[in-house]
């Protein structure tokens, strides 16, 4: 099967990217691609963060054509050009913004009337972040899919409700397969400078609708019921991020609590999820997540919010616990409960016994069997 995969990919940094890859690697191996890239992803006002590009050595490289200028409408028009040449049986968009709404509108459209069949990945339909035209865009976008994929319950619902015709199938959030480490737990923990201690991790992108405030007032509630417990904050803000420091000092957490502001290279991600021993995700909303899936590839139970898609991937006291969103409280019993039994190593084993479910090696034959459906 010939297919064309038009997403954001290497060099540029984030979950999608590294993603896209892995289906790229995977497809490959049986099918013929043509991998569009962009020459631009965001214009550098519209992007909040320090840079967009990956440093150091990269878990996956691929060689993409760079081609999309997400504001520059010939460039839509080139890339629609270049994929007619090559002639795909199928164009997979991935969509997780509705900045790139009008790209895909111009591509798509364009294929369509060449009869190749369009089909959506999408991360999210809806922004975390919601503003008035982003229903206008799904619908938009979703008027020329012939299929629809999605990774969780909760975006398929949302493409129900902007297009009650189209072919939804809902499939899964592979694991970044990308990842591995050599170190132990012990290991990772000496390179790191950290020692023996009881050991949680946020990590990502720090925005409000991330909920790292409300961690934050969690261990606050425990901090004397378990006075060895430290944690790991890693990811970079696109925010303020001095009213998280305030609200670390203001809980007494200053000696407890190693926050750093940055995004985190290929190269030491695997050594930081070895190190701790479950990944915390206090999100007030949610799709899915792709740290859920960096977790469970590290082997490490994840404690999070049941919000959007994520209580579709952890199972209840078995790969780890899911909590109401909004409520300190109830995480910080949570931590409380994992901490206080044997959990960390029996659930560390229930991923490794349930992650071969979520392989990308699955998800691309699911996705070409629904392709290849007539």
């Amino acid at each position: 099967m010939r297919l064309s995969l038009i997403s954001v990919g290497p060099p540029y940094r984030g979950g999608i990217s590294d993603l896209s890859a892995l289906i790229y690697q995977e497809l490959s191996q049986s099918h013929t691609l043509q991998f569009i890239n962009f020459s631009r992803q965001y214009p550098a006002l519209l992007f909040p963060g320090k840079t967009e590009y990956k440093e150091g050595p990269q878990a996956v490289e691929i060689e993409t054509t760079r081609a999309i200028d997400s504001i520059n409408p010939l460039s839509w028009i080139r890339a629609a050009q270049r994929i007619k040449e090559f002639a795909p049986d199928a164009v997979i968009f991935r969509y997780w913004n509705p900045f790139f709404a009008p790209m895909i509108n111009v591509i798509s459209r364009s294929l369509s009337n060449q009869g190749i069949k369009v089909t959506l990945l999408v991360d999210n339909l809806i922004p975390h972040e919601e503003s008035f035209i982003d229903s206008f865009m799904a619908r938009r976008v979703l008027a020329h899919a012939d299929h629809v994929f999605t990774m969780s319950k909760s975006v398929s619902q949302d493409v129900r409700r902007h297009h009650s015709q189209v072919a939804i199938r809902t499939l899964f959030h592979p694991l970044y397969e990308i990842y591995k480490s050599s170190f132990s737990k012990a290991e990772a923990r000496q390179k790191l400078g950290l020692g023996s201690e009881p050991l949680l991790m946020y990590f990502g992108l720090i925005r409000p609708y991330k909920g790292l405030d409300i961690l934050i007032n969690a261990l606050g509630l425990i901090k004397d019921d378990l006075p060895e417990l430290s944690s790991l904050m890693l990811g970079e803000a696109y925010e303020d991020e001095q009213k998280y420091r305030d609200m670390i000092h203001e809980n007494g957490l200053e000696d407890r609590v190693k926050f750093k502001n940055a995004f985190v290279s290929d190269e030491d991600l695997p050594i930081y999820f070895a190190a701790s021993d479950v990944l915390v995700l206090p999100y007030r909303t949610a799709t899915q997540s792709g740290i859920v899936g960096i977790a469970f590839q590290m082997d490490r139970p994840v404690i999070a919010t049941n919000v959007g898609g994520l209580g579709e991937y952890i199972k209840e006291g078995h790969t780890g616990y899911l909590v109401p969103p909004e409520n300190p409280e109830q995480l910080a019993q949570a931590i409380s409960k994992f901490f206080s039994g044997d959990d960390s190593q029996k659930m560390s084993d229930a991923v490794k016994a349930e992650k071969s479910k979520f392989s990308i090696a699955s998800f691309c034959q699911k996705v070409i069997e629904e392709i290849s459906h007539e």
